[in-house]
């Protein structure tokens, strides 16, 4: 992937009718992403204790690896890392344990803005995770958008949860649909797809649970590497119905590595 040492402020194209409230604002501005002489010293620390968490406190297996990394050989393009979420800190608990060694190559990541930009110190540490702030229900124009847009454009690899949140299911599956975001990204920047999908965090860092926990089995499993390109008809659709499909072929990806990787889809198969 390409680096980016000197990023602007905040992308700030086509964001002047985007939808939030004041809350939410303060949070988006609060987000600095240009590399301070700090980041890479942060987002190492992180990367180890959550590695830690994932590998040494519990036992993580990682399947079909060779697939991303046949991804960030493609230095020249894009590239859409995708999961299902089912607890607050999915990434970087899971992801850290395949992070590159440079801190320029490392994903970006969408996140909450209110979450993880709410007050002056979150925003230090989560920029320095190059974590970027989305506002959840004010639509696709927004900053967050464009700047992740913006990064698939240099050929950077970012990092999403299409569900728009976590799962809040008894067994921690799925939703029945994605955000048409992903599917605006796929058409606006035409990157490399690749899926994962994981099982047992949801044990480990439990929704409301302050502290991780230990003891538990996890299971990673990455898809096939795919090219968004092949599934984009600009002649045969609108935008945002084009959108709309592509984002269901990211989903059916997904959808089938869950029924591969979940106990309970298994069963019922």
């Amino acid at each position: 992937m390409t680096q980016n040492a000197k990023l602007p402020p905040m992308t700030t194209t086509d964001d002047a009718t985007w939808r939030a409230d004041g809350r939410e604002r303060r949070a988006v501005e609060r987000w600095r992403p240009a590399r301070r002489w700090y980041h890479p010293l942060l987002a190492a620390l992180v990367i180890r204790a959550s590695a830690f968490i994932t590998s040494t406190t519990n036992t993580l297996v990682i399947e079909n690896r060779d697939q991303l990394d046949e991804a960030m050989r493609r230095e020249a393009r894009g590239l859409i890392t995708y999961a299902n979420h089912v607890s607050m800190f999915d990434d970087p608990l899971l992801i850290s344990n395949l992070a590159p060694r440079e801190y320029d190559r490392i994903r970006w990541v969408a996140s909450d803005a209110l979450n993880f930009f709410g007050s002056a110190i979150k925003a230090w540490f989560f920029t320095a995770g190059k974590c970027v702030p989305l506002v959840r229900g004010a639509g696709i124009d927004q900053p967050g958008y464009f700047f992740l847009r913006d990064r698939l454009r240099e050929g950077d690899w970012i990092h999403i949860f299409p569900e728009g949140g976590r799962t809040r299911d008894p067994d921690s599956r799925m939703g029945s649909t994605f955000k048409s975001s992903i599917g605006r990204l796929m058409d606006e920047t035409r990157p490399l797809m690749l899926p994962y999908y994981h099982f047992g965090l949801h044990k480990v860092l439990p929704v409301g649970a302050l502290l991780p926990r230990r003891g538990h089995d996890l299971r990673m499993v990455f898809g096939d590497l795919w090219d968004s390109e092949a599934h984009i008809d600009t002649a045969a659709e609108e935008g945002p119905v084009r959108w709309e499909r592509l984002s269901t072929v990211a989903y059916e990806t997904l959808r089938d590595l869950e029924n591969e990787v979940h106990p309970a889809a298994r069963a019922e198969s």
